[in-house]
């Protein structure tokens, strides 16, 4: 009988190989994309139209981000199911293939709000103020020397100088002196004094692109300060929000009509925002009841 050899000492057995593979699943999103229809640029161009960015912002302010994407991927799972058993009246595959798409886009965002801690993006926002407080005493100095003789433009750029008090301060300050360099800029004679002090189209349109990087840099400073999600990111919520109303709305509908699908129900987010009173227009057509018939009338 043969007999095992002995495991020389100090030496471990060799790891054994494991063909198992990550236990990590994609996100439902992401599988659903990978099999559902293709989008093409003119659906979503089209699905894109259906609610503006600002029903998209009323929503998404009033949600967070997180809780958002959890129960958009439970209810595109419970959409998808019920496809696969038949069509929907009023809802398709490729409409599906659209929610997932804005999940997928929902949970970027979510990542691009973390990824900046308190240190950087402070460190971020004190970049930018030094650069636009640069751009704002050059801007200042340009309209002064172009109001020369003009008392009343001189006035309008004083007082909208708050200077640099604080970040968000000066970026209201710039935003103010651009309309003054703007409405200087309307008339021939101003646009000819403008250009001489140096306020001309293209540095007006660099304090531009610098005042919008200082906005961006205050709204990442208070994401990052307060947890908060950031209005793009509200934005995106309040469009997946909206897409799971025009399903839920469409599975109503269907059901109504004798259709054999699910009841989906909203979670705690949707449901909270279909049963405000101001949203009242915009939540899904309630299923149809037939009244009952009303007795026939004698003729007189």
């Amino acid at each position: 009988m043969a007999t095992k050899k002995k495991q020389a000492a100090g030496k471990k057995p060799a790891p054994k190989s494991s063909s198992r593979k990550s236990t990590t699943k994609p996100r439902i999103a992401l599988q659903l994309l990978s099999r559902l229809p293709p989008l093409d640029e003119r659906r979503r161009r089209v699905y894109q139209a259906a609610f503006s960015d600002e029903q998209c912002d009323a929503w998404g302010t009033r949600t967070k981000a997180e809780n958002v994407r959890g129960e958009a991927e439970r209810f595109i799972g419970v959409l998808d199911a019920a496809l696969k058993k038949g069509p929907v009246t009023g809802y398709s595959e490729h409409r599906l293939a659209w929610l997932a798409h804005l999940v997928g886009e929902l949970d970027d965002a979510i990542a691009r709000d973390n990824a900046e801690g308190n240190d950087a993006a402070r460190t971020g926002r004190s970049a930018a103020v030094t650069v636009a407080d640069r751009a704002r005493r050059k801007l200042v100095n340009g309209l002064r020397s172009a109001a020369t003789g003009n008392a009343a433009l001189t006035k309008d750029i004083t007082d909208r100088n708050e200077s640099s008090q604080t970040p968000h301060v000066l970026e209201s300050t710039l935003t103010g002196l651009l309309q003054i360099a703007l409405r200087v800029r309307r008339s021939d004679d101003g646009a000819l004094l403008a250009d001489d002090a140096g306020i001309t189209e293209a540095f007006l349109s660099s304090v531009s692109a610098i005042t919008e990087a200082l906005r961006v840099s205050n709204e990442q400073t208070y994401v990052v300060g307060t947890g908060n999600d950031s209005l793009a990111t509200n934005r995106i919520e309040g469009r997946v929000l909206r897409e799971m109303g025009f399903a839920l709305a469409a599975f109503q509908r269907a059901k109504a009509d004798g259709e054999a699908v699910p009841e989906l129900r909203p979670g705690p987010q949707l449901a909270g925002l279909l049963s405000r009173p101001e949203l009242k227009d915009e939540a899904p057509a309630a299923p149809k009841v037939d009244a009952p018939a009303e007795p026939e009338k004698d003729d007189a």
